[in-house]
């Protein structure tokens, strides 16, 4: 089964997201031009072997651990480590790259991950809404207020 990805491009690269992906998946994304698979799990959620799948399937694999509620963190350590994988991220897409950004099935760490990529990027808080809207309105909606504030935040 292959699925019609929707992209985001920024600057050279080019970013979407989706469900965890499976080895078999992985080939798919590989020939449909994915060079980098971004993980957005704790290490609760099967990380190393999720790392191995990726690997085996000829990709790039960036870890970001962090949970929802990291974000809502009001700490300069947890803060740093989420810069961090917004520049290694933007980083990847300026050098061209294609990143699959994935999570667990809801992919509401993904859309605010996204959200505050494109404020890190200097996109205006309302087009980066619609850029998150564009990969699922449904799923765009039930993010707070709040929790896109605090996305945004974490680039301050």
């Amino acid at each position: 089964m292959t699925y019609s990805l929707k992209w985001f491009t920024v600057g050279a690269g080019r970013i979407t997201l989706g469900a965890r992906p499976t080895p078999e998946y992985l080939q798919q994304l590989r020939q449909q031009g994915v060079t980098h698979i971004a993980t957005i799990q704790t290490s609760e959620e099967n990380k190393p072997e999720l790392k191995n799948d990726v690997t085996s399937a000829g990709l790039h694999w960036l870890w970001l651990p962090f949970n929802v509620a990291d974000m809502f963190v009001n700490n300069d350590t947890e803060k740093a480590f989420l810069q961090q994988y917004l520049q290694e991220v933007a980083e990847t897409l300026r050098e061209g790259n294609s990143v699959y950004l994935h999570c667990d099935g809801n992919c509401e760490r993904c859309r605010l991950f996204l959200y505050a990529l494109c404020i890190y990027q200097r996109i205006p808080a309302s087009s980066a809404y619609n850029i998150i809207h564009s990969f699922g309105g449904d799923k765009a909606n039930q993010l707070s207020r709040r929790e896109l504030q605090q996305a945004a935040e974490i680039v301050a």
